[in-house]
């Protein structure tokens, strides 16, 4: 039997057709948007979002061509949450974390974002829990997309955090020295990062926020117009994030170098970025029977990691899978050093980064909280090596039996249940 596979653009295209044909015709209020009409628009930005991800370089293998669709669904999912569900008068925050994976997101990182109006005041507040981090940024726009920009930055040890581990931070409203972030007015969304070094079970903390005065007001109702901008919005948003992570992969990692090799480490801070902040990556492409070997050393950084991501920047599956590691979850080698070897399939060490599936993808390091310079004999380096050569390569080469495997796998899967209370 011949088995037809179906685009699921003109599926949608025929669907938007069908609906609108099917509709009475609008009042005619020409100034005003309509539902039917916003909503054909949130589909049409679907089908043109997957024609645009089916063009791309990374729609190559079957694997990632199944992460295509992933970042397509992901992308779907955090777009209807903050368009068209967020509220900035009223606001909860929207968290990111392995249901919607993207825009190179961190596994070590629970990230909680919230439209806000630029120039009000607002308060978030929870307790630091189990996480080694936690800090705010506002953004103004999507300068994550080349059309906006960081509006405002809190850093972790700028954050007064009672004895008991609770905070509560002012963000715009009366200046203040003492926890409090200026909001200004064309700030759009604000974001906090928890970060997590070490996946322990202990209980991981939590952040909530108000927009100051209205805790008691009744929210009002929403009506159909701004639904329709919502949708709009909406499309406008989802066709801009399914294409942008992509796009940024291919001309920032796959174009810029050489597979296999790793850039030099980026202060962050002299580019713009945030304070101690320093960042180094590259993009792995392994042959059969190869794997990457990553040398790191420990530095003055309070938080440093490495993690994969596929060439959508979706972190990879990272609680039944080792596929990201920080510091403190690495084996030290006999010289000192952190010896990270990504692979597809087992090989045996300590440190294994698990491909999964993937020939291709990107590796990122992160180092938070540095002090001073990092000296250029703690960057990191890479080397293609046959899987067979690692117990000569890496000192003191220590094997990890399955066992092991197992229980490392299963006690990360128990942090994230306790992480994202699921």
């Amino acid at each position: 039997m011949r088995i037809q596979r179906i685009r699921l653009a003109p599926v949608l295209a025929s669907i938007a057709a069908r609906l609108l044909a099917a509709l009475p015709a609008p009042a005619a209020e020409p100034t005003a948007d309509t539902l039917e009409s916003g909503f054909a628009t949130f589909l049409e930005s679907i089908a043109r979002s997957e024609d645009a991800i089916r063009k791309s370089p990374a729609f190559a293998s079957d694997a990632e061509r199944a992460g295509a669709y992933q970042h397509l669904a992901r992308t779907i999912k955090v777009t209807i949450e903050a368009e068209v569900l967020q509220d900035p008068d009223f606001p909860y925050f929207r968290i990111i974390d392995f249901w919607a994976r993207q825009g190179g997101d961190n596994p070590d990182q629970r990230y909680a974002f919230s439209p806000v109006r630029g120039g009000e005041a607002y308060r978030v507040w929870g307790s630091l829990g189990s996480a080694s981090r936690v800090e705010l940024q506002l953004y103004a726009g999507h300068p994550w997309a080349g059309t906006g920009r960081s509006a405002g930055y809190l850093a972790f040890e700028d954050i007064d955090i009672a004895s008991d581990g609770t905070f509560s931070i002012r963000v715009g409203g009366e200046t203040s020295d003492d926890n409090w972030l200026a909001n200004p007015p064309d700030a759009t969304t604000l974001f906090v990062r928890q970060i997590y070094d070490d996946w322990n079970a202990a209980y991981p903390g939590e952040v909530h926020i108000d927009r100051a005065g209205w805790e008691g007001a009744r929210k009002p109702p929403t009506d159909a117009a701004q639904v329709a901008l919502q949708l709009r919005s909406a499309a406008a948003m989802l066709e801009r994030s399914a294409t942008t992570w992509p796009a940024f992969v291919q001309r920032r990692y796959v174009e810029s170098g050489q597979p296999n090799t790793i850039s030099g480490l980026i202060d962050t801070y002299a580019l713009g970025g945030v304070r101690g902040r320093w960042m180094a990556g590259g993009y792995f492409d392994l042959p059969p029977g190869k794997v990457l070997l990553i040398e790191t050393w420990p530095t003055t950084a309070k938080y440093q990691a490495i993690q994969l991501t596929d060439l959508w920047f979706a972190s990879l599956e990272y609680g039944n899978q080792v596929s990201s590691l920080t510091a403190s979850q690495s084996i030290e080698a006999a010289n000192g050093a952190y010896y990270s070897v990504i692979a597809r399939e087992d090989p045996g060490c300590a440190n294994w980064l698990d491909a999964g599936s993937l020939d291709r993808g990107l590796f990122l390091l992160r180092y938070d909280g540095v002090s001073g310079d990092i000296p250029k004999a703690q960057h990191p380096s890479a080397q293609l090596v046959d899987a067979s050569a690692l117990p000569e390569l890496i000192p003191g080469y220590a094997r990890v039996t399955p066992e092991q495997r197992a229980a490392t796998r299963a006690a990360r899967r128990r942090h994230l249940q306790i992480r994202t209370h699921r």
